[in-house]
């Protein structure tokens, strides 16, 4: 075996190890908790509720099979989560190698599983890695469809169309920023079948035909994606103030932040400025390989697509906002394609390894991060400290619909209840966690109850101090505060009787 594929071969071996170690544990936050509430539902219970969240269903679906084949096992689901990102490693073997030579593909498989950003999402229970494994194959597809154009090759242009239709489609229903990419690579496609019309019609024929497919197999959503856009428009979706959200932008591959709220701290610093050195040394690299008349289209159109689709986020934005860092993860097989194609033309390997050292401390640094805050012994506490006590018949309120997503992900078979006192329009989109749980908006529903009430808050009980109906109540248990390290949540905990 050649030298060069033994040393990919071993960089993917090394990479999956590496991304599956922080990934054995069962800890959530609201996101995933949301996630495994729906993976128990039926298709077509699945695709109603997300209907009314704020993403497509594709990726529910695939965790409902796994569901059907394992049980509901956080665990599994998030090892699924894993396995899209190994398997993307993989792909930079079977699929960048084989079209783009041996460097290229073992720069795509390294950063791709070295990258912190890359090791930290691909962990998530969410739809993240798989719609960043079904974006690069749909742009995998998409040149090789083309270059099958240039070879006049028949057979591989019917096979080619009908991959990059299938992932496509795919792309259309995992995420919207999937969505936004695969628009943009079919218009450019589009255009270049129309520039070349007198010597492609048999082609452009067959793709307007698959557009079209794409089109009508789109349209039964489409009631659903209006609706969300409103959602959107309306303050459902975080918003973030420009200077986060540029800092995010340009630094995000780099960094392992994974919550909503943005600091300027040491990691963000770094990541920043290691970005930016990259996009230094990238821009600086273009213009030199330019001069000196290299093919540079693969890279340019890769990272233009992804460009693009900032582009077109910003554009949208001015009227809602939808530029969210943590997307840009359905695009980044696109980004590491782009930098691994033009470092692979690197001669100077000083240069090289000096750019993949600093990817591989930076991601080292990430993942101990990851493995020291998923493991940590806080995590436990909140899920042990409640299944100590929970009896069948109780029920558990909150008001906090993120600690108590998580509350409800974890014991699904008691009676619970999310107070939306704010009135957010939500309640559709909460029966991911139903039956076991109802959003109301006032207290009517304990008129009538008697038994035990587990009372969940965040960072004090003003739940209980504030608004709960303390008549014909005791206190069976103090509050007990639970502060966990995954994710910083924190659980204020009490039990009570009513009679």
């Amino acid at each position: 075996m050649k030298k060069s594929k033994i040393i990919h071969l071993s960089i993917i071996v090394l990479g999956i190890i590496f991304i599956f170690i922080p990934a054995f544990h069962s800890t959530l936050w609201f996101d995933e908790s949301y996630t495994v509430g729906i993976a128990n539902k039926g298709f077509m219970d699945i695709w109603k509720i997300t209907g009314n969240d704020v993403h497509p269903a594709l990726y529910y679906w695939l965790l409902h099979i796994v569901y059907l084949i394992f049980g509901s096992n956080i665990l599994v689901y998030r090892l699924f989560s894993v396995l899209a990102i190994a398997i993307l490693g993989i792909i930079g073997y079977t699929h960048i190698r084989k079209d783009f030579g041996e460097k290229v593909g073992i720069l795509f498989s390294f950063l791709t599983y070295f990258l912190p950003i890359m090791n930290t999402y691909a962990q998530e229970i969410r739809m993240y890695s798989w719609s960043c494994l079904i974006v690069t194959l749909m742009a995998i597809y998409a040149y090789r469809f083309y270059q099958s154009i240039l070879n006049k090759d028949e057979k591989k242009i019917k096979k080619n169309l009908c991959l990059f239709g299938l992932f496509s489609i795919c792309c259309c229903y995992i995420h919207y920023y999937a969505l936004v990419t695969t628009c943009l690579v079919n218009l450019i496609l589009l255009i270049y079948l129309i520039k070349n019309k007198e010597s492609q019609k048999k082609v452009l024929r067959n793709f307007l035909i698959l557009a079209g497919i794409q089109i009508i197999l789109y349209i039964p959503w489409l009631i659903y994606f209006v609706g969300q856009l409103m959602h959107v428009g309306g303050g459902f979706w975080i918003k973030v103030g420009p200077i986060n959200t540029t800092v995010e932008v340009l630094s995000f591959q780099f960094r392992r932040q994974l919550d909503t709220d943005f600091s300027f701290d040491s990691n963000t610093i770094i990541s920043l400025i290691a970005a930016i050195l990259m996009y230094i040394y990238i821009g600086i690299k273009i213009y030199q390989l330019k001069k000196q008349g290299e093919n540079l289209k693969p890279a340019i159109l890769s990272g233009g697509i992804y460009l693009g689709v900032i582009g077109i986020i910003l554009v949208i934005s001015i009227v809602m906002p939808l530029l969210y860092s943590r997307y840009l993860l359905v695009m980044t097989g696109l980004y590491i394609f782009a930098i691994a194609f033009i470092l692979a033309k690197e001669k100077n390997k000083i240069i090289t390894g000096i750019i993949c050292v600093v990817v591989l401390a930076l991601g080292i640094v990430s993942n101990m991060q990851n493995i020291q805050i998923n493991y940590d012994p806080s995590n436990k506490e909140l899920y042990a400290y409640i299944s100590e006590e929970i009896k069948p018949d109780d029920i558990i309120i909150y008001s906090n619909i993120g600690n108590g997503g998580v509350v409800a992900a974890y014991f699904p078979d008691n009676k619970q209840y999310f107070l939306n006192f704010a009135y957010w329009d939500v309640e559709e989109a909460y029966k991911a966690y139903g039956p076991g749980m109802e959003t109301v908006t006032n207290w009517d529903f304990l008129e009538n109850y008697t038994g035990r009430i587990w009372l969940i808050d965040s960072e004090n009980m003003g739940l209980y101090n504030d608004d709960f109906p303390k008549e014909n109540t005791k206190i069976l248990k103090e509050t007990k505060r639970i502060d966990t390290k995954y994710h910083d949540y924190i659980y204020n905990v009490m039990l009570i009787e009513k009679y």
